[in-house]
């Protein structure tokens, strides 16, 4: 008998491929990674020893990570037992890579934030493992999987819905306290996106422009041109407050003990610009582990939608969210380019059928924006 066909959809959120997203650093030399580790940490960390490297289960969509275990290492004057090594990836995902910037910005988000992990070290010579890495704190935590999706299954399902509107509003105080942190004005033009713009909104739209052209090269995505066009066409006319952005503030990328968030992940988009757009990504990307990667499942009750997500961020910081639905537009907007870049990757490694990469979940969530208009949380 014929096993029924399987929906692109459900195809495109299926366990194999979305561990395929996940799975980023397998394809490394460890051997090569080892030794030169060895060396560098011999003249980099105050004579230290690498006892283990390892591969995360999952090392994340857009990044190559490896837990690393250590001995007699040294970083700014104190004793490092684990860290965590980014490498520049060999498929980049976003249009500018630069491991730099994310150093220097998880430096500064340090200073405001317990929660991030230390910077440690950044090495810009490909020549010592085979690429550009940086070295930060090892922080242990509960996590916000996407497989299985903390939608479905997991220690977030099971608490009580006053308790995840508890953590829901931790979460927000976590990226609260970065938005308080102040960007020096000699870091500020370092710390901005690299595109040209008189202010950060300019510079946002012109960064969408350039991923849109890095994801039309390998295809055409009439969705992605459309919400593009309209960021562009729509800008709002009021002044947008600049700070420090996160830029992938979600709960997938945070470390909870009990409801609190004890550690901030994942500073690759993390720039000068609208630390608004941070709040409205927050509540998108919840909106997409639900309705994208879980496969049409509602969002979990407790979870604040746009509106009250805003309202308590605002009494929180005593900062506006401007134009918040505009700022959701363009959240979603840049989910999509980012996961069809993923998807295109894993089409590239002969993983997934070219057909499969118009179907990743953010894109099908996009599509259904742009054609019912209405805001989704």
């Amino acid at each position: 008998m014929t096993a029924p066909a399987i929906s692109p959809a459900l195809a495109a959120t299926s366990k194999r491929v979305v561990q395929s997203t996940l799975a980023t650093g397998s394809g490394r030399d460890a051997a090569r990674l080892a030794a030169g580790l060895t060396t560098w940490l011999r003249d980099h960390g105050g004579g230290g020893k690498l006892l283990d490297i390892q591969v995360p289960a999952s090392s994340g969509a857009s990044s190559e990570l490896f837990f690393l275990r250590l001995e007699g290492t040294r970083f700014g004057g104190a004793t490092v037992e684990e860290a965590v090594m980014r490498l520049a990836p060999a498929y980049p995902v976003y249009p500018v890579t630069d491991l730099g910037q994310q150093f220097r910005a998880m430096q500064l988000a340090g200073t405001g934030s317990a929660r991030v992990p230390r910077a440690l070290a950044f090495e810009a010579d490909p020549a010592v493992i085979g690429s550009p890495f940086l070295l930060m704190e090892r922080r242990r935590g509960l996590s916000a999987p996407d497989w299985p999706s903390y939608v479905r299954e997991g220690w977030i399902r099971e608490l009580s819905t006053p308790a995840r509107e508890r953590l829901w509003q931790q979460g927000i105080d976590a990226i609260a306290e970065l938005h308080a942190i102040v960007v020096p004005p000699e870091l500020q033009p370092a710390l901005q996106l690299a595109v040209p713009g008189e202010n950060a909104l300019a510079r946002m739209l012109g960064y969408w422009r350039r991923y849109l052209e890095l994801v039309a090269q390998n295809g055409h995505y009439p969705e992605l041109e459309t919400a593009v066009g309209y960021l562009e066409r729509e800008r709002p006319t009021a002044a947008f407050a600049e700070g420090f952005v996160w830029g992938d503030a979600s709960l997938r990328n945070m470390l909870f003990s009990e409801l609190a968030p004890c550690g901030l992940l994942d500073f690759e988009f993390a720039h000068f610009g609208i630390p608004a757009f941070d709040v409205a990504f927050y509540v998108m990307m919840d909106y997409a582990m639900a309705q994208g990667f879980a496969e049409g499942a509602p969002r979990l009750p407790g979870f604040m939608g746009l509106s009250e997500t805003v309202a308590y961020y605002e009494a929180r910081t005593g900062r506006r969210v401007p134009s918040a639905e505009y700022l959701l537009h363009m959240a979603i907007t840049y989910t999509s380019l980012a996961t069809t870049r993923v998807f295109q990757r894993l089409h590239a490694q002969g993983k997934i059928p070219a057909s499969l990469v118009g179907e990743n979940p953010p894109l099908r969530i996009l599509r259904e924006l742009l054609a019912t208009g209405r805001v989704p949380v």
